[in-house]
């Protein structure tokens, strides 16, 4: 038990994190008293050192922010022992801690994870989420142990979500619930009057590393999938095609940024890739199994638009055969 504020060094490195931070660095019941991140890392095409998005907004915020190569080496915990936190809180970090800092404050390290557990532990909760068409996602407020995403649980809450909501949505909403949350869950904690409840193992699923390649589209996949991949890949890597036009010559590299779906196919049956229909100024596209109903493209060096906006500049008819998206470094 913890009798005064309890002292709290952060770790985070996602924007998820970032509402999470600021409730406790505002916070009157909890005291920051240190933060880290990931080193800044060199991006675009000038490749240009640039921060995580919690590191650029705690420099935003003048909230000291370290950058740590790696948690786990002596400097670094020699540091933590000489600030002597009651707690590390961990959001979407990005490194794995290992024992002696897991042991390194009275009340251990904290985990704040993207989903209801044992469900999706891993490295993307939210983007599992929407792929597995779960309506229901939520946090958990774990105690960090070895395995991944496998220590007891002091807290969860959920949300219902909204059928068409895409990845980057859905994680504001549950990092400000979060956020709603942690204060109390934490207090609760140093007063001895939350204790971890241990996962059911044996109903746990995983949720893989994104990779650059899973935007690719394959127009043989079920029409409800790619729909769901759109919106779990919303932003990175994006769902990506390629639009041959015949008038011009050339095939069109573009991403999808917003599509439904639907069961429908014609009659004779499907052909994968194939622009089958134009209404409500909406594409509708052949898939394995259904149609996918584009609305929303960003092609290459312009600006995201409306299908409707792109199908006036570039000819296309119904009977034109969109390409799978392009895999590998070409990309």
């Amino acid at each position: 038990m913890i009798e005064k504020r309890p002292t709290i060094y952060f770790m985070g490195s996602g924007a998820f994190g970032i509402p999470i931070l600021e409730r406790i660095a505002r916070s009157d019941k909890l005291c920051l008293i240190g933060a880290a991140t990931q080193p800044d890392k060199a991006a675009g095409r000038k490749r240009l050192l640039t921060p995580t998005p919690l590191g650029k907004w705690a420099d935003e915020h003048e909230i000291s922010c370290e950058r740590v190569v790696n948690v786990n080496d002596d400097a670094f915990l020699e540091r933590i022992e000489a600030l002597k936190p009651d707690m590390i809180v961990v959001v979407s970090f990005g490194q794995i801690l290992k024992e002696p800092l897991l042991k390194s404050s009275p009340l251990g390290c904290f985990n704040v994870h993207a989903s209801l557990l044992p469900k999706h532990r891993g490295a993307s909760p939210v983007r599992s989420a929407i792929l597995s068409g779960d309506k229901h996602m939520g946090v958990s407020f774990m105690q960090m142990e070895k395995g991944l995403d496998t220590g007891p649980v002091y807290q969860m809450f959920g949300i219902d979500v909204a059928p068409f909501i895409n990845a980057e949505e859905i994680e504001n909403e549950l990092a400000n619930l979060a956020s709603e949350k942690i204060e109390d869950c934490i207090c609760g904690i140093a007063d001895g009057k939350l204790t971890p409840e241990p996962q059911d193992h044996q109903r746990a699923t995983m949720s893989h590393k994104i990779h650059k390649d899973d935007g690719a589209v394959d127009w043989s996949e079920d029409a409800a999938m790619l729909e769901r991949k759109v919106r779990a890949y919303h932003k990175w890597p994006t769902m990506s095609f390629l639009v041959p036009v015949k008038a011009k010559n050339k095939i069109i590299f573009a991403k999808i940024t917003a599509a439904g779906s639907t069961s429908w196919q014609p009659a004779s049956g499907p052909v994968p890739g194939k622009f089958i229909s134009y209404m409500n100024n909406k594409m509708m596209v052949s898939c394995g199994h259904g149609s996918l109903i584009i609305e929303r493209i960003l092609p290459e060096g312009k600006k995201e638009m409306a299908i409707a906006d792109f199908l006036n500049g570039h000819q296309l008819r119904i009977g034109d055969i969109m390409l799978n998206g392009p895999k590998g470094p070409g990309k």
